[in-house]
């Protein structure tokens, strides 16, 4: 149990983290409704895009991506244990990166996970 706790955080911290950063796209967009209540989100132009929707869906997914990363570098360890904590720990800073202060809970689970990973091993 004890071995395994680096790798729990960085579940929990994943599956939040798609939670999060779908949710948001889906209510930002239209998807999930919002019963009338505006929710605002700015977004800064990304490599000479600046469409706001094409934008969100950038940040979004690509903070997706990153937490599907994470989780899959926490579960298939390779033998050089800190190659694979240096990428869980690089996914959940690029993800702050990606979504910012929502990402700050996620990114700390998914780094302190790859920390504990560290030290178990």
């Amino acid at each position: 149990m004890m071995e395994n706790r680096g790798r729990y955080l960085v579940a929990i911290g994943g599956i939040s983290g798609i939670c999060i950063s779908l949710g948001l796209f889906g209510t930002l967009t239209g998807i999930i409704p919002t019963n009338g209540m505006f929710i605002g989100y700015s977004v800064e132009q990304i490599l000479w895009i600046s469409d706001p929707i094409t934008v969100l869906a950038i940040n979004t997914f690509s903070s997706t991506a990153l937490a599907i990363i994470g989780i899959i570098s926490a579960y298939k360890l390779s033998e050089d244990i800190c190659n694979s904590v240096l990428v869980i720990i690089a996914s959940g800073v690029a993800g702050f990166i990606f979504m910012g202060f929502l990402w700050i809970p996620i990114g700390s689970l998914i780094v302190l996970g790859g920390i504990l990973i560290m030290v178990d091993n």
